[in-house]
């Protein structure tokens, strides 16, 4: 543990440089935001930020000037499983630098699967799990006072014999009592250029803002770092970050990232009064099985510029082994409705279910070239990623042997399906390559 200083520690928090930024951008994590904005609030730390994407210098030479230059102390990243690779890259430079550097990740790569993570990161000294605002106060204070590091909930960290977690106790924490989260402390101004959206000749600058976490579902694809308690943010506490966001970034369009925003009626309409007010576009995401004629007409009436619907199979079966708890019927329904108030949708569609046969594929193919003609819908296939139901099966029937080297390979796409070959599912992915222009691998464990 690290001897108690006078001084504050100095901690560094770092998105890191996604490999997809300089290609196709990236979409700025709201967690290390949020977590920035809680630590500047605490007496025993000093947090400095960087955003390695923004970066005229190389990532390493900008990283060592900071940490030399602010003698710090403690690195922090986190991210999601399928970023592992940029996360840990953050992690070596680091430990290269200042070799007794503290290293501590979070996220839902750390949460997913905590002892596993660790092993891949390696050089991580510790990991946060589940959300993080709280446990990270708590984990700072104690490396402050040179306290034990066992009396700290919901961590895990490196042991002579291993790894060591801590007690987990489900916070749930009450989403009005947290900041707003830090946009200036990570180049918000240059990440909104870089995302810049284009269409019809108008040009849209996109921030988001997530209203709640968690989710009351529990589909066989999906892993929820936050738990399973899903929480709203109130209307009141959205607009006072709406209304920050205005006033410090030139941006005309937001992207509300909650996918039960509207399983409150009433909650959903209340917010249409008072958007419109508003001379901005906007997006949400709903569950087809909540939209009606109501909802459409407030939301077209509201300068509201999509619906992000999922989707996921065009099949029933499939849809039940998902554990969606919606039906195609309910699908085609919400898109014709949506279509008819003037609403526009995206939407998804993933391929690769345990249930999934070559019938059931080619039903979904032939559903989606159909839609597709008059609704945008994306084509893509599952992934198991660490958390979600998929990756535990898969992880108990031998598809992904050893989860270490599983994430160190960035969670690649492997056959889930139980009733296809390993012949039959590659040619399923040669199918959606065709169709979407990229080249898959599929890795064989087995």
């Amino acid at each position: 543990m690290m001897k108690n200083k006078k001084r504050r520690l100095n901690i560094l928090l770092a998105v890191p440089e996604y490999s997809s930024a300089k290609t196709a951008g990236y979409v700025m994590p709201y967690g290390i935001m949020n977590i920035s904005a809680v630590l500047k609030q605490s007496e025993t730390v000093s947090v400095f930020t960087l955003n390695l994407n923004h970066c005229t210098q190389t990532a390493q030479t900008v990283l060592e000037q900071v940490i030399k230059q602010r003698d710090i102390d403690i690195i922090g990243t986190g991210g999601i499983s399928g970023q592992f690779a940029d996360v840990e890259t953050v992690f070596r430079m680091a430990k290269n630098i200042k070799p007794d550097i503290i290293a501590i990740a979070g996220g839902g790569l750390i949460t997913s699967d905590p002892e596993v993570a660790m092993q891949a990161l390696e050089i991580v000294d510790y990991g946060v799990i589940g959300e993080g605002e709280y446990t990270i106060i708590k984990l700072i204070g104690a490396l402050y006072e040179n306290s034990d590091i066992n009396m700290v909930e919901n961590i895990i960290y490196k042991t002579g014999q291993g790894y060591r977690q801590t007690v987990s106790h489900l916070q749930n924490i009450d989403l009005e009592t947290l900041p707003i989260p830090d946009y200036q402390g990570f180049d918000y101004d240059k990440y909104l250029a870089l995302n810049m959206e284009y269409e019809n000749g108008i040009s849209y600058t996109q921030a988001a803002i997530i209203g709640g976490r968690s989710c009351k579902y529990n589909c066989t694809f999906c892993f929820h770092p936050t738990g399973s308690l899903y929480r709203q943010r109130s209307l009141d506490s959205l607009f006072i970050e709406l209304d920050y966001l205005l006033a410090h970034y030139k941006i005309n369009y937001v992207a509300f990232r909650e996918e039960l925003f509207a399983g409150d009626g009433q909650r959903i309409f209340d917010f249409c009064r008072r958007i419109i007010e508003y001379d901005i576009v906007w997006s949400i995401q709903l569950r087809v099985d909540v939209v009606n004629k109501e909802i459409v007409d407030i939301l077209a009436g509201s300068n509201c510029r999509y619906i992000f619907l999922g989707i996921e199979s065009a099949d029933n079966r499939i849809l039940k082994s998902m554990r969606k708890q919606i039906t195609v019927e309910q699908v085609e329904q919400a898109l014709e409705m949506c279509d008819s108030a003037g609403l526009q949708t995206r939407s998804t569609i993933i391929i690769g279910d345990i249930e999934e046969t070559v019938e059931s594929t080619n039903r979904t193919f032939d559903w989606w070239m159909r839609h597709k003609k008059r609704f945008p819908i994306s084509i893509d296939l599952i992934i198991a990623f660490p958390g979600s139901a998929l990756y535990r099966k898969a992880c108990r029937n031998g598809l992904i042997p050893d989860p270490v080297q599983f994430l160190r390979d960035g969670c690649p796409i492997i056959n889930l399906s139980r009733r296809m070959s390993d012949e039959e599912y590659v040619q399923t992915v040669e199918k959606i390559s065709g169709f979407n222009g990229i080249s898959y691998k599929v890795f064989n464990y087995k």
